[in-house]
């Protein structure tokens, strides 16, 4: 089953004010992202760093096998839009948003996802949902499909407070590396339309797109 939760959707309080998306921080001398500003360790501009997709490809898409995990993310995000996942955020997580090629000198070989996702329209239940578009839970074949090892959250379930369970979960497993040691991850809002434009714009050819059910 897919993990569940639910969002808040009355959030920011009146009053408070969004914070913009904080500016991500280099590597560290570790080569991994700084977990929050050792300046000011309480500051809200602190992992998960929120970022656009134009701006992931920017950052983090600097050589070809990094290219190609890209395209594979904005498949694998074309692939969710397509079965009707379009409102939701996704956290990125892995060696590929660290600088792994100094670290153990290599090549990242896939990006980690959890994807945060409302239910899509014209589904009563997760059990419907799934019934038509059981590959989502299939990691093996996004793995081949997509160079993603991919999770999923629905945050807009009745069962609301499995939604702070879940991310309690993953932000503890992906706050730190197997040896402990505590690192940042990224947040991507889904846009279908952002995601066009820098399919368009910024690859040096378009995605691919696998349109499968």
């Amino acid at each position: 089953m897919l993990q569940e939760g639910k969002i808040n959707e009355d959030s920011p309080k009146k009053g408070v004010t969004a914070l913009p998306f904080p500016i991500v921080p280099e590597w560290t001398n570790a080569g991994i992202l700084p977990p929050n500003d050792p300046i000011n360790p309480t500051n809200r501009e602190r992992s998960p760093y929120k970022l656009e997709a134009g701006h992931f490809v920017q950052r983090f898409g600097t050589s070809p096998q990094r290219q190609k995990i890209v395209k594979g993310l904005l498949a694998f995000r074309h692939y969710l839009y397509g079965i009707g996942i379009i409102k939701g955020f996704q956290w990125l997580d892995g060696s590929f948003v660290e600088n792994i090629e100094q670290i153990e000198q290599r090549n990242p070989k896939d990006i980690d996802v959890v994807t945060f996702f409302e239910l899509p329209k014209g589904f009563r239940s997760q059990e419907d949902f799934l019934e038509k578009h059981s590959k989502i839970l299939d990691r093996s074949w996004l793995k081949n499909s997509f160079s993603v090892d991919s999770f999923c959250v629905q945050i807009d379930s009745p069962h609301r407070y499995n939604l702070i369970e879940n991310a309690t979960y993953w932000y503890s497993v992906w706050s730190h590396r197997r040896s402990g040691q505590w690192k940042g991850f990224l947040e991507i809002p889904l846009s279908p339309e952002k995601d066009e434009s820098v399919c368009k714009n910024l690859l040096p050819i378009d995605c691919e797109r696998r349109n499968v059910s």
